[in-house]
């Protein structure tokens, strides 16, 4: 009879608690995180087109920026329209499982929780990493890497669980002290954000070559030799060649733009303690999004601009500078910072800022970057322990997961056990980011490719990409269906926002799920993606390993629909009668 009540009670156990300002710090928290801070220099290294190439004076990665916002504005608009009409925790899974169908919001809400718990792992290693290996020599002039005797792998792991552990047991007291300790985490970096973009300003070939001097002791001459240099190497020609010029550099950088957008709809998991949030929820979203969209855009360019020009040569015509050299040694995987004789301080925002600031003399104030930049990482990690914890706790009230996950403890109004088990999960990311798994890392001595492209370092961020990607699909499909789905009529009748009436949702619809549709198409089809199914040779001999991100996704899929039906048939639960309704708030 225990379990009988999980479906006969009127009220989930949780509270209606989280304002406005809140709900639009949970989306912006969530999504601006890690990326943001050294993605134009990142896939400026991976994609390094040369610089006379830019349409319009336009760096691609700012480009996937503005055509990934404007994606991510229609998949907006469609979601804030249907968690607007079934505010319920869990958001897009209890939409996805009330209008396309229970096994698809299982399947959906499945790869999504794994999204987010994987990404807090991620985040978790790489607020350490950021602090030892980027920001710290910028601002402190050292290097401080692992304490003695600790290789960088295990020390990168072990203090990224430590942070797992400590956000986890903040989580099991729910949403009001997660809540608050949000509002510190998030407003101390926002402001922060002027101060940077103030630096940044004031780059140029001055300040940039005295700041060079003064914290790395090089010039900007001797990247751009390194990088350019055919003495040295012809890989950097070899890969602008391969890119496939403006077009091929945008596609590439696509991937990285959709990662960092990440988390546009966090509010929407955990509508059910939103206050007033049917009215609320599609406000907030379009808020956040707008002003996500806009900081991602005007940063790129920025910060590239701040490096653009500078000890500019033309090699075969094609003009390079620092943005390119640096970028390329930094990321570009050909050739390495150390190799060529450089300091291995990586290229970031933070690191721009800081070189700017102390080429204006303010270098001792540079420690404010480390604030800045530490905690615009570790602010994701709050909503993820919400978001993917709530997802958790609808299924299990749904009863397609065990009943436990669903219980809410009637002090903290938190689902403890379903927060126990996202940090948990969050241990893939830690593996991930820590290249504790990469060819030749502590648990990979055997460099096992398969193991290394999926758990390895950098091999989540792509995955956790399509996860969350194909979850959007669903999520917006779903206003595809509603208007035009007799059996929905009671959903459409009641939402309180109906754009354009029954065929101006349906446009909305059409217009978030062709979005989500094509950022599908470029996680799994181009060069270049952890799937690449356009390059791969099926008659290789190395095939397994090659197309190990995609065997991995399809065992997660199976096992996911093989546990909903599983729990299904030991259960014994008439379904239709459980998912013709939405849940009792």
């Amino acid at each position: 009879m225990a379990e009988e009540k999980l479906f006969v009670r009127k009220a989930t156990g949780l509270v209606r608690e989280i304002g406005a300002i809140t709900a639009i710090i949970i989306v912006m928290a969530n999504t601006i995180g890690l990326g943001w801070q050294k993605r134009v220099f990142q896939y400026t290294g991976l994609a390094p087109l040369p610089e006379n190439q830019y349409w319009g004076g336009i760096p691609p990665m700012t480009m996937a920026f503005i055509v990934g916002g404007i994606a991510v504005l229609l998949s907006v608009l469609a979601v804030s329209v249907l968690a607007a009409a079934m505010p319920r925790s869990g958001g897009g899974y209890v939409v996805i499982s009330r209008i396309l169908g229970p096994v698809w919001g299982f399947l959906a809400a499945w790869l999504e929780f794994l999204s987010i718990a994987w990404s807090f792992g991620i985040i978790a290693v790489a607020v350490f990493e950021g602090l030892y290996f980027i920001m710290g020599p910028v601002a402190f002039g050292l290097n401080f890497g692992p304490p003695a005797g600790i290789p960088t792998d295990e020390f990168l792991f072990l203090v990224g669980l430590l942070l797992v552990v400590i956000f986890t047991v903040i989580g099991v007291f729910g949403v009001k002290l997660t809540g608050l300790l949000l509002q510190a985490m998030f407003w101390i970096p926002a402001v922060l954000t002027f101060y940077v973009f103030g630096l940044l300003s004031q780059a140029n070939n001055t300040t940039i070559l005295s700041g060079m001097q003064n914290v790395l002791g090089v010039t900007p001459g001797k990247y751009v030799a390194a990088a350019t240099n055919a003495t040295l190497t012809n890989n950097l020609q070899s890969q602008v060649a391969g890119i496939g010029g403006y077009a091929g550099a945008f596609t590439t950088c696509l991937i990285g733009a959709y990662f960092a957008y990440i988390g546009y709809a966090a509010s929407t998991f955990v509508a059910g303690e939103i206050k007033e949030a049917n009215k609320a929820l599609p406000k907030t979203l379009a808020i956040a999004s707008v002003l996500i969209i806009a900081l991602y855009v005007s940063i790129s360019l920025v910060g590239a601009y701040a490096l653009k020009g500078i000890g500019e040569v033309t090699v075969g015509g094609n003009n390079y500078s620092l943005l390119t050299a640096w970028s390329y040694l930094s990321y570009g995987g050909k050739v390495s910072l150390a190799s060529v004789g450089l300091p291995t301080v990586k290229l970031w925002t933070t690191t721009v800022a800081g070189l700017a600031g102390s080429g204006i003399n303010l270098g001792s104030a540079n420690v404010i970057l480390v604030i800045f930049g530490v905690f615009w990482v570790a602010n994701d990690i709050p909503p993820f322990i919400l978001t993917a914890s709530r997802i958790l706790f609808a299924m299990s009230f749904d009863r397609v997961l065990p009943a436990p996950l669903a219980n809410v403890n009637d002090r903290f109004h938190s689902p403890i056990n379903a927060v126990i088990i996202v940090g948990i999960v969050a241990l893939l990311g830690c593996f991930s980011e820590s290249t504790i798994l990469d060819p030749g890392g502590t648990l990979n001595p055997g460099n096992n490719a398969a193991i290394a492209a999926i758990l390895g370092s950098g091999g989540g961020v792509q995955i956790t990409d399509f996860y969350d990607s194909f979850f959007f699909t669903l999520f917006t499909l779903s206003l595809v269906i509603l208007p035009i789905r007799a059996s929905k009529r009671q959903i459409f009748d009641t939402a309180p926002y109906k754009p354009g009436g029954k065929w101006g949702m349906l446009i909305l619809g059409l217009a978030g799920f062709g979005a989500n549709l094509f950022v599908d198409y470029e996680f799994v089809w181009p060069q270049g993606s952890d799937f690449g199914l356009s390059q791969i040779n099926w008659a290789s001999s190395t095939l397994l390993s090659d197309i190990s991100a995609v065997i991995f996704t399809i065992v997660v899929a199976i096992l996911g629909v093989v546990v909903y039906y599983i729990h299904r048939m030991r259960r014994g639960i008439n379904y239709s009668t459980i998912f013709a309704q939405i849940p009792p708030e």
